[in-house]
């Protein structure tokens, strides 16, 4: 993978060049060094999505669309088709189509820096959103995930109301080295131990898969046939872990609380039929608008709104979608 990244790297440095022509500029850095971008006429927003066939960066790239509309731009997509080398590629062809910001959503954060590079040698601010970053963006958009487990955590503590029982809880990760996943699940874990009657015997990767997430669940349930609770880091996790927890004869309707996150269509059915407890709804759509907005506000010299300004990170809200609230949840998203 070194190697590969290296290649990839060094495919880049001439295509950095031309980008640099393009803007009839050297870089265009101000006395401060900071990069000065260019809001070019027409005003186009390049994104370079991570895959067009997931539903979720479908809503992403719409959210994208809408608010580039509303404010008068063209929206050029690359679709990356979850390759890394179709990320680097695609984005530097946006780049040279003459665009005044880009929007990422990446596939490997690691292959970042070159193409940052080459967009602010032609004077073009990058937005990262979601997944993670790397090297000198000028703002990264996200759902707050830490909030998101600090949330799933208070749910669970809701619901136990003024009962002493002690609960053992299951924690169903993403792929190690995953950002996101670390963040969701701190978040939980270190709500929940604020409340001593939640008990958690068991941590396992589910790799981000319906597969993954019954495998893990199964090994949990087969190592605590008491565990009460389990708490998935994503959506597709806990699908598989509802289709583990019909296997062991355990039930949403027997008492069992399964939480995922994501808040997609799959587990929205279960919530619906009372086969899933609740999960961390994420917005994929207002992301996208919010990214554009940022890009907008880095052209026009105005500050993003950071929630974080040391990481130039704007966190979007998350929400928790119960039955009691998923049907008017589904209908305020299929308005948009």
């Amino acid at each position: 993978m070194r190697r590969r990244l290296g290649l990839l790297a060094l495919a880049i440095v001439p295509l950095i060049a031309l980008a640099g022509c393009a803007s009839g500029s050297d870089g265009g850095t101000s006395a401060s060094g900071a990069t000065e971008f260019v809001k070019k006429d027409p005003l186009i927003i390049g994104y370079s999505v991570y895959d067009l066939q997931n539903p979720y960066w479908q809503a992403w790239a719409a959210g994208v669309e809408v608010a580039a509309q509303e404010n008068g731009a063209t929206l050029v997509k690359a679709d990356q088709k979850s390759s890394q080398k179709e990320q680097v590629s695609g984005s530097l062809d946006l780049i040279n189509q003459g665009i005044s910001a880009l929007i990422i959503t990446p596939v490997q954060p690691s292959a970042l820096p070159a193409t940052i590079d080459a967009a602010h040698a032609a004077q073009i601010p990058v937005v990262i959103g979601d997944i993670g970053t790397a090297g000198d963006y000028d703002a990264y958009v996200l759902s707050n995930n830490y909030n998101g487990g600090e949330q799933a955590a208070q749910y669970l503590i809701d619901q136990a109301g003024s009962s002493t029982d002690t609960k053992k809880v299951g924690v169903i990760e993403l792929h190690a080295g995953s950002v996101v996943g670390e963040e969701r699940v701190q978040g939980f874990k270190d709500a929940l131990s604020k409340d001593s009657r939640f008990d958690v015997v068991a941590s396992l990767s589910g790799n981000d898969t319906v597969d993954g997430g019954y495998s893990a669940a199964q090994d949990m349930l087969s190592a605590n046939s008491d565990l009460d609770i389990i708490y998935a880091a994503n959506d597709a996790s806990a699908v598989g872990a509802q289709r583990a927890l019909e296997t062991a004869g355990k039930s949403i309707a027997n008492g069992f609380t399964l939480v995922g996150f994501d808040g997609n269509d799959d587990a929205l059915g279960l919530i619906e039929n009372g086969l899933m407890s609740a999960t961390i709804a994420q917005d994929p759509y207002g992301q996208g608008t919010a990214a554009v907005e940022a890009a907008l506000a880095l052209l026009n010299g105005e500050d993003p709104g950071f929630s974080d300004p040391d990481t130039k990170t704007v966190f979007f809200p998350v929400e928790v979608v119960t039955q009691e609230t998923v049907v008017d949840f589904k209908a305020g998203r299929a308005n948009r």
